[in-house]
């Protein structure tokens, strides 16, 4: 196993995506639809179980694309602090990051499979340099 390039930071962002192929939830904030609510109702939950899972939420986003095919997708920020990014789940994630993405899945229940996971390497530098990032909605 690679050494983590993230081991000697105080605190990690993780970004967890869900494929949204039919954009079902990702659509423009100004249309005021289900992916406007979505976002607006997920910020505060979200915010609430990162807090009590010992991490800080960041923002989500619902107008970004994924993959190849360039698909819709809804994305969210987690701080997490060293201690619990170094303790992973069988999927690789922190454990804190799976039950995130575990309490997401039960609350949207739209039948989505394809969640990503990864360590946003300039969110995590910034939070050692100081550099700007563009804010999270």
């Amino acid at each position: 196993m690679r050494p983590d390039p993230w081991a000697s930071y105080d605190w990690v962002v993780w970004w967890i995506t869900v494929d949204d192929p039919e954009a079902m939830i990702s659509e423009s904030y100004h249309s005021g639809g289900i992916g406007f609510l979505l976002a607006q109702d997920s910020r505060k939950v979200m915010a609430d179980l990162a807090v009590a899972l010992g991490c800080v939420y960041e923002g989500c986003k619902d107008d970004g694309t994924f993959g190849s095919d360039n698909d819709a997708c809804y994305t969210w920020w987690f701080k997490v602090p060293q201690a619990e990014h170094a303790n992973r789940s069988p999927r690789g994630w922190p454990v804190v990051v799976e039950e995130c993405r575990k309490h997401l899945e039960r609350t949207l229940h739209l039948g989505f499979h394809h969640w990503h996971g990864f360590v946003d390497e300039r969110r995590t530098r910034a939070t050692v340099t100081g550099e700007h990032v563009p804010a999270l909605r």
